[in-house]
C-alpha cells in the first residue's frame, strides 16, 4: 500500500521531467523578461475589453512568459482576431500598430475599405521551429509570434494567404503591401515564397539575434496601389471687367476639366517580381462625368449716351458741400422735394348711394318711473298737557311728554293710540222705542 501511494506522487514528477527533456533544462533568456517589463514600464499596451492582462504563463522547459494577454480583436476593438491569441506584452504592442498603421491603410488603398477581422493560426504555442521533433524551441512557446492565414474585409470578402498571393491583381497586392509593412517593424517574418512550411501563411515575431540581423522572406516587394482619378479643379481666373458672372462651375472647356491623375511614386520603374509572379496589371481608369457648365446670361443691353438718372451705372449725384462746413452741426440738409411741375387733376369720385339709415332706437330711461306713493297721514298732535299734571292711565308717559312722535295709525315697535275708535258690531241694537229709557 505504501508503495502504490509513492508512484502517486512520484509520477508526475517523472513525466514533468520527461517533457523538460524534450525542450531541454536551459534557462529562458534574460532579455525576455527585461523586454515585457519594459513594455509594461511605458505603457505601449492598454488593457480593455478585447485585450485582457493573463496571468504568466510556465510551460515545459523554457515556454512561457510572464505577462501574457489574451487578445480578441486589435485596432480599439475594429479588428476581430480568430480564434482569440495569447501573446506577449512586446508581440501585443507591435502587432497592434502593425494593424493600425499599415494593414488598415492598405486595405483602403486597395480595396477601398477596412479590414475587420483577420484569421489567426498560430499565438502561443510550446513548440519547436516549425513544429519539428528537434531544432531550436519557435517564437511562438513565448507568446513571441504570430501566423496570419488570411483577412476579411467590410464587405465580407475574405483575402486568403494561400489563395490570394499570387490571385487577383489587388488582392495580390495587398499582401505583398502588408508583407513589406511587417518587415520594417518585425524582425523575422515569412511569407509564402520562403519555404514549404510557410505557404498558406505570414509568420511575423520579434526574435533577438545575437548578430543584430533580421529575415525578410521572400524579398519584399511594395506595389503600387492602384491610381484611382483623382479631379483637379483649374486655376480660378477671374472674368474681365463688365462681363457676365457663371453660375455653374468653371472648366477649362465645353467638356470640362480632364480628371488628373496622381503622380507615380519614384523608383517605380525599378521593381522587380519573383520567378513565376506577373507582375500587377494597373487596374482599368474611372471616367468621372462631370455635370455641364450652365449657360450664361446676356449682361442688360441700355442705349448710347448717358444712362437715365436712378438707373443702373448711372453716376450718383453727390450733395455739394456747405461753405462752412460747421454750419447746422457738421450735417447737409437734405434738398426739399421740387414741386411737380404738372399737378395732378382732382380725381373725382361719383356718389356712393347707401342704404338709408336705420331710424334710432328709442333710449329707454334710466330711471323706471313708479306710480306716487300714498302720502303718509299727518301726525296727530298730542293734546296740550296741563303743566304739573300727569297723565291719565289710558295715555303712555312718552306721549303725554311728547317723545313720541309716532302718527296714530302707524306700525313699529313704537305702540300707538288713537283718542277714539268705533266698533262695529255686527248685530245692530232694537231702535228705542218713543218715550222708553
Amino acid at each position: 500500500m505504501t508503495r502504490g501511494v509513492s508512484w502517486f506522487f512520484v509520477a508526475p514528477l517523472v513525466l514533468l521531467g520527461l517533457s523538460g527533456c524534450k525542450f531541454g533544462l536551459e534557462q529562458r533568456e534574460p532579455w525576455r523578461t527585461e523586454a515585457e517589463e519594459r513594455c509594461l514600464a511605458e505603457g505601449r499596451v492598454t488593457p480593455s475589453a478585447f485585450i485582457v492582462q493573463d496571468r504568466a504563463i510556465n510551460g515545459a522547459g523554457t515556454c512561457g512568459m510572464d505577462h501574457a494577454f489574451r487578445i480578441t480583436a486589435f485596432s480599439q476593438g475594429s479588428v476581430e482576431v480568430s480564434p482569440r491569441a495569447t501573446l506577449a506584452c512586446p508581440m501585443t504592442s507591435a502587432v497592434d500598430q502593425w494593424v493600425t498603421q499599415d494593414v488598415q491603410p492598405a486595405a483602403m488603398a486597395w480595396f477601398g475599405q477596412p479590414v475587420v477581422k483577420i484569421k489567426q493560426m498560430s499565438s502561443y504555442s510550446c513548440r519547436r521551429m516549425n513544429g519539428a521533433a528537434t531544432g531550436k524551441i519557435s517564437e511562438h512557446a513565448f507568446g513571441n509570434g504570430l501566423d496570419i492565414g488570411g483577412f476579411v474585409l467590410a464587405d465580407g470578402r475574405e483575402i486568403s494567404v494561400r489563395k490570394d498571393w499570387k490571385g487577383s491583381a489587388d488582392a495580390r497586392g495587398f499582401l505583398r503591401t502588408v508583407q513589406a509593412d511587417a518587415c520594417e517593424r518585425f524582425t523575422v517574418v515569412l511569407a509564402p515564397g520562403s519555404n514549404i512550411y510557410h505557404y498558406d501563411h505570414i509568420h511575423i515575431d520579434l526574435m533577438r539575434r545575437a548578430s543584430g540581423s533580421t529575415t525578410c522572406k521572400p524579398l519584399a516587394q511594395r506595389p503600387i496601389p492602384p491610381r484611382l482619378p483623382v479631379y483637379k479643379a483649374p486655376a480660378y481666373k477671374a472674368p474681365p471687367y463688365g462681363a457676365s458672372w457663371q453660375t455653374g462651375p468653371m472648366s477649362a472647356g465645353p467638356g470640362g476639366a480632364e480628371p488628373v491623375e496622381a503622380d507615380l511614386a519614384e523608383g517605380a520603374e525599378g521593381e522587380t517580381y519573383e520567378a513565376g509572379v506577373a507582375p500587377l496589371a494597373p487596374a482599368p481608369r474611372a471616367t468621372v462625368a462631370l455635370p455641364a457648365p450652365v449657360p450664361a446670361y446676356p449682361a442688360p443691353a441700355y442705349p448710347a449716351g448717358p444712362a437715365p438718372a436712378g438707373a443702373v451705372g448711372a453716376p450718383m449725384a453727390l450733395t455739394p458741400s456747405p461753405a462752412n462746413p460747421y454750419a447746422n452741426g457738421g450735417y447737409v440738409a437734405d434738398p426739399a422735394p421740387a414741386a411737380s411741375a404738372q399737378p395732378y387733376p382732382a380725381q373725382p369720385y361719383p356718389a356712393q348711394a347707401y342704404p338709408a339709415q336705420r331710424p334710432p332706437v328709442p333710449a329707454y330711461p334710466a330711471t323706471p318711473t313708479y306710480p306716487a306713493a300714498r302720502p303718509a297721514a299727518p301726525p296727530t298732535t298730542s293734546p296740550t298737557r296741563p303743566p304739573g299734571l300727569l297723565p291719565p292711565g289710558s295715555i303712555p308717559l312718552a306721549k303725554w311728554l311728547g317723545l313720541d312722535t309716532t302718527p296714530t295709525g302707524a306700525t313699529g315697535n313704537v305702540r300707538s293710540f288713537t283718542g277714539g275708535r268705533d266698533f262695529a258690531s255686527p248685530i245692530p241694537g232694537a231702535p228705542a222705542e218713543a218715550g222708553a229709557d
